[in-house]
């Protein structure tokens, strides 16, 4: 009996947006690519043409083009052109949550005032699917997804399938397992015998997909004709050929009534495609910006706004997404990846640096703002700002500017304590080239100090800054030691080691803390050992230690060098001909969890690898990293990892893994997690893998390199042509940020709202006119508020323990207050009561902030249960 299967033929390009060519280069090729489009579709040489799913790549043309706007919004509506959901085909594994949401509001809005959004979740080419992206994609009321990369033969044996996360959130998949210019071939091939072979392998259902197209690939004039061709070719058969597209395609899908087989988790699996395992870790210092970016644009610059907003300072919609553009251009996959070229690399690094300015400089306006249009405004005034929804008690890092050196602290008439770690003169009359003439009375004094405070929920805390005659102040000494402590831990520099000793459990870690470096013959998108290696164990045996012991903290710094290889010829020859100058802070705050580091390296070597490894105590089977929205747990060994080659797999399954901000090992009385600011890989490692290894940064040359030992075969990216990346060698001062925390029990709620704890900073602003350079737009004049500020009471969830803040801003339509809070834990809980200080209209919405109950005006708003990893979405105004 022959079996009727009816091939969709679909006409797409696939833009990548930047690559080893840069975005500018690309959009000459697309103002004029767009003319075939327009052509084809509009004489009917073609039906219908996917424009890859990104709305990025549409701003900038119609930028250029803007006398197009209309006809190809007419394109669009006419159901012709396919537009959308995403303002850039995102990464989704070492990409926020919240990001990837803007993607898709930003995407879908955008593509929407052009004619109408295509409703699928396109992503055909990114590295790895993320196990949250299903309810993701339902929070955005998309059910379809296309994709390629990442899916395990043995746990998904059929190309569509139902993708389902762990709430329940599901969407009807379809996986392109032979790529999405697998359809080339009936443009080039008369073999249309082998052609359907394979994309048919591993269908089940009638209807099929044959994406034609590429990566820049120019419009088929000729693609009716070989339709034709290929239809007689296969004549009795049962094959139709029908030009087509991915929405038509998904509801001959839906009418079946084959049951799809669900399949649930992440897909990151090399078993059918490169998956790029560890590019994770390429280009360190782009996906340090990315990651301080992302956490001061959803955790301060959103609230704060929102905050400036209730007290007469208006939300600026166009100001924030500017923002978000910048940054959503570098989370395309290549892009976020930094597998690109060193020219591509240096505009990536461009939009970082000019979305950080913006974003900085949005906070430091609205701080100044709101402390300068207080009803009473005093000189040394000192403000700091929770933007977080819930009460904070923390240790804040403050820079203050006085005319003399000793000064008090008070709140509320009450003394507070500060511990001041460093002051410097400064001199603020005009500058001279002989600075002899400069007069003792024209000097300041720039004292850092830090202060614990516990800050009202969306609110600021002031204190007094009360200045004290001449007295000299009380700087903490630096002192020679080998030892610092606090109420959890002692941590003792011992022979070079870092041994710590937990004081609740009286368990000691000995050498618990060093750097591994290892020569790297990989590319831009993989890590591969070099094929003449040489691997050591960095410790401190040779720094120089000092600590600073205080009231609120004790800090150890170690400077010194460690000797590694200069290049893999000198790794080969055994060589350890280059210092690498490093500087490593260890800070036990008096009450906190946490062992804080911040290390310096200054890079000098090429091909290599550096990872910050630390003993837990805990031997592993599996480790827990977070993910946009929960957490995901993964074997410390991958089961096929001595038998890929011979399954044909793409790449060596080696179990290098991606995390956002923390990963974790722990058992039934003992737990520790490693939180970072930027570090996106991880591995278990050690004889009974027990020792996280943090990826610190990979220095290659290449963009892709051919035979490596992780990936042997062809070089990644362009297999014709090498094309070196010196900048990606990375020579240069890297900065590292890493929180070690310990505790009995893992809790996933709890840990993520420690990691917000660490990682999210206070704003603060000093009312002073000494310093006229503490931020850039100090310098600059400003009006108070025409009427003064008063005390808002915004919102406080303090009291919800079981799930974790999210985000908090204004609606896109401006309508509303919007919350949003997350389960990451596998078990359904119940969230409690959001309690409002007064009277708010208050209801559900979905991700794409659509109202998905009734409002109602209450004061207390029942939260529900939150399902395994559910996300809930609530909107209010008072």
């Amino acid at each position: 009996m022959i079996m009727k299967k009816n091939v969709h033929v679909i006409q797409h390009t696939h833009w990548d947006f930047e690559w080893y060519f840069t975005s500018n280069e690309s959009l000459v090729q697309l103002t004029y690519h767009m003319d075939e489009v327009f052509d084809a579709l509009e004489r009917g040489i073609l039906d219908y043409y996917l424009l890859d799913g990104q709305l990025s790549i549409v701003e900038d043309y119609l930028e250029v083009v803007p006398e197009h706007r209309e006809r190809f919004g007419a394109l669009v509506k006419a159901g012709k052109l396919f537009i959308g959901p995403w303002y850039t085909q995102t990464d989704e594994l070492i990409i926020s949550g919240e990001s990837i949401i803007r993607n898709l509001a930003i995407g879908i809005e955008t593509a929407d005032a052009l004619g109408g959004v295509m409703r699928i979740g396109y992503l055909p080419d990114s590295f790895g699917q993320g196990k949250d992206m299903p309810k993701i994609y339902n929070g955005m009321d998309i059910q379809r997804t296309v994709f390629w990369r990442g899916v395990p033969n043995d746990k998904a044996t059929q190309r569509e399938f139902i993708w389902k996360s762990e709430d329940g959130s599901k969407v009807t998949a379809l996986n392109i397992k032979n790529g999405y210019f697998v359809g080339g071939g009936l443009i080039y091939s008369d073999d249309a015998t082998g052609l359907l072979e394979t994309v048919e392998k591993d269908t089940t259902l009638p209807d099929i997909a044959l994406p034609v197209g590429g990566d820049q690939r120019y419009v088929d004039y000729n693609l009716k004709e070989r339709i034709d061709f290929y239809e007689k070719k296969l004549a009795g058969t049962g094959r139709t050929f029908v030009e087509s597209h991915y929405p038509a395609l998904f509801d001959e899908i839906e009418k079946s009534e084959v049951d799809l087989p669900v399949v649930e988790g992440e897909f990151i699996s090399s078993s059918v495609s490169k998956i790029h395992r560890s590019i994770y870790s390429s280009r360190y210092d782009h996906k340090y910006m990315n990651d301080k970016i992302e956490r001061r644009m959803i955790y301060q610059v959103e609230p704060l706004m929102t905050m400036a907003d209730q007290l007469g300072i208006s939300y600026k919609k166009a100001l924030v997404d500017k923002v978000w553009k910048l940054l959503l251009r570098n989370h395309a996959h290549d892009s976020a990846g930094g597998c690109n070229s060193d020219k591509t690399n240096r505009i990536i690094n461009n939009r970082f640096v000019e979305a950080d300015q913006i974003s900085y400089s949005i906070i430091d306006y609205l701080t100044r703002k709101i402390s300068e249009s207080r009803e009473v405004v005093a000189p040394n005034d000192l403000l700091f700002f929770n933007t977080l929804p819930y009460k904070c008690k923390k240790q804040v890092q403050v820079q203050v500017s006085t005319k003399q050196k000793s000064f008090k602290l008070w709140l509320d008439g009450k003394e507070v304590l500060y511990q001041l770690n460093t002051q410097k003169a400064q001199y603020n009359g005009s500058i001279r080239r002989d600075e002899s003439t400069y007069k003792k009375e024209d000097y300041y004094y720039i004292s850092d100090l830090t202060v614990e405070l516990t800050l009202p929920a969306l609110d600021y805390l002031q204190l007094e800054l009360e200045e004290i005659g001449a007295t000299e102040a009380s700087i903490i000494p630096v002192q020679k030691a080998n030892k610092i402590e606090n109420v959890y831990y002692e941590l003792e520099l011992k022979q070079g080691q870092c041994n710590l000793l937990n004081k609740k459990t009286d368990e000691a870690l000995v050498n618990f803390l060093w750097v591994e470096d290892s020569g790297d013959e990989g590319d831009t998108y993989d890590y591969s050992p070099a094929h003449q290696d040489d691997h050591y164990q960095l410790d401190f045996s040779e720094a120089e230690v000092t600590v600073q012991k205080g009231p609120l903290k004790e800090t150890m710094t170690l400077q010194g060098t460690w000797a590694i290889a200069k290049d893999l010829t000198a790794r080969s020859q055994e060589l350890r001909n280059q210092e690498i100058p490093y500087t490593l802070t260890i800070t036990l705050a008096k009450n906190s969890k946490q062992v804080a580091l911040h290390l310096l390296i200054d890079n000098q070597s090429d091909d290599h690898r550096m990872r910050l490894v630390v003993e837990t105590g805990i031997a592993a089977q599996t480790s827990i990293a977070d993910t946009p929205f929960g957490f995901a747990e993964r074997p410390v060994v991958d089961p096929h990892l001595h038998e890929w080659e011979a399954l044909g797999w793409r790449e060596e399954p080696t179990a290098i893994f991606p995390m956002l901000h923390c990963v974790n090992l722990h058992q039934a009385d003992k737990s520790v997690t490693l939180f970072s600011k930027g570090i996106k890989e991880y591995q278990i490692v050690g004889d009974d893998f027990s020792q996280i290894a943090l990826t610190l940064f990979r220095s290659v040359g290449f963009l892709g390199r051919p035979d490596l030992i992780r990936r042997p075969g062809i070089a990644s990216g362009n297999e014709f042509q090498y094309v070196p990346t010196p900048d990606s060698q990375l020579q240069q001062t890297l900065r590292f940020k890493v929180a070690i925390q310990l505790d009995s029990l893992f809790e996933p709620a709890q840990v993520m709202k420690d990691f917000q704890q660490y990682a999210i900073s206070v704003p603060f602003y000093q009312i002073q006119e000494l310093n006229r350079f503490t931020t850039t737009l100090k310098y600059f004049v400003s009006n108070p508020l025409r009427q003064a500020v008063t005390a808002n009471e915004l919102l406080d969830i303090s009291d919800l323990n079981a799930v974790v803040f999210s985000s908090f801003n204004r609606s896109r339509n401006g309508e509303w207050l919007i919350l949003r809070l997350y389960n990451p834990a596998t078990n359904p809980v119940e969230a409690g009561v959001l309690n409002f200080p007064k009277e708010a209209t208050v209801g559900f919405t979905n991700l794409e902030e659509h109202l998905l109950t009734t409002p109602s005006i209450q004061s207390a708003f029942a939260l529900g249960t939150f399902k395994p990893g559910e996300i809930k979405t609530i909107a209010f105004r008072y």
